[in-house]
């Protein structure tokens, strides 16, 4: 993945690619460590915020670290194939989470390898990207992983809301990643770039570290939910987020942003002149933005109508929370 920025006309290309077809796009700066050891996983889940007691081979889910004051270290991805366990870390984020792990390992069997650069990642997504992974994508449920053959390479195939929307992450060693980027390509993916795929991340409403999540707040604000279990024991931060859900103290929520105008990242979002949030990632959308925001609670409507540095804001409930977060019964 280039520095270069895309043309309109081109990004405009890649997201009908992603929205409308299959596309992949490069990776690499996502985290990719390797754990093993019989305490593995339940130190994981000792320190993160979902259930892990078991996760069987072949299976996949995500959780939280969250530190003593329930604010985000990072969302990772865990996938349990090859005998432990892979785990997707934000970008930049893969040292972050060994220092983490190694600060509260004492006697446990537990070993990290960061393969981050050892390895490629590219992601496979949009509603025709099934078809350019047959035969092994018929057989992938949503959170399954699997190793497999693309054009004559070992991969790993994940399939998860990569991006926010159903997709497929797919690992293999450095050298090889030509090889598989060409079998893709040949059966009908379109190799899109970075611009169009943080593009993509926005529409579907997936928060990322240090935009809608990080160390200054809480996951329950960034919309992670569906990595949070309600029923599991003590976890690192776990009395905080409890406590925050108990008594509903939770000061922000994310939310999707649908702009008339162009803006940039910070603009604050007013109701009445009262500043109400900031956008946290934006992307143009036509002649106008879309983007995510951290949005006072009670301001956090569907539909609502906001002002954003002179451009007409309308708040939209993320895709990615509405498809991860729990139904109430």
């Amino acid at each position: 993945m280039t520095d270069v920025r895309s043309s309109p006309a081109q990004l405009g290309v890649d997201l009908r690619a992603l929205r409308e077809a299959a596309a992949v796009a490069d990776r690499a700066l996502a985290g990719r460590l390797f754990i093993t050891g019989d305490d593995a996983l339940d130190l994981l889940n000792r320190l993160t915020t979902n259930k892990l007691d078991a996760l069987p081979d072949g299976q996949a889910t995500s959780t939280v670290i969250t530190n003593g004051d329930g604010r985000v270290v990072d969302l990772l991805g865990l996938g349990a194939l090859d005998d432990g366990l892979w785990c997707l870390t934000s970008p930049g984020y893969a040292q972050a989470v060994v220092d983490w792990l190694d600060l509260y390992t004492f006697a446990e069997d537990i070993t990290v390898e960061d393969r981050t650069a050892s390895t490629f990642q590219l992601t496979l997504a949009g509603p025709t990207a099934a078809a350019v992974l047959t035969p092994v994508a018929d057989a992938l449920a949503l959170d399954a992983i699997a190793r497999t053959d693309v054009g004559g390479a070992s991969v790993v195939v994940w399939r998860r809301l990569a991006g926010g929307a159903d997709g497929y992450e797919l690992i293999g060693a450095l050298a090889d990643r030509g090889t598989v980027l060409a079998a893709l390509l040949g059966a009908g993916a379109l190799e899109v770039s970075g611009d169009a795929w943080e593009g993509f991340r926005i529409e579907n409403g997936m928060p990322a570290v240090d935009a809608e999540f990080g160390l200054f707040n809480n996951p329950l604000e960034a919309r992670l939910l569906g990595a949070i279990s309600e029923t599991k024991g003590c976890y690192t931060g776990q009395e905080v987020i409890a406590r925050l859900q108990t008594y509903a103290k939770v000061q922000r929520k994310l939310m999707s942003v649908e702009l008339d105008a162009p803006v940039g990242v910070g603009t604050a979002l007013e109701v009445d002149g009262k500043r109400v949030g900031e956008l946290t990632s934006v992307t143009p959308m036509g002649d106008g933005t879309q983007g995510l925001a951290l949005i006072n609670g009670k301001a956090a409507i569907d539909g609502a109508t906001l002002t954003a540095g002179g451009a007409n804001a309308v708040l939209r409930e993320p895709a990615y929370a509405v498809a991860t977060e729990p139904v109430d019964e």
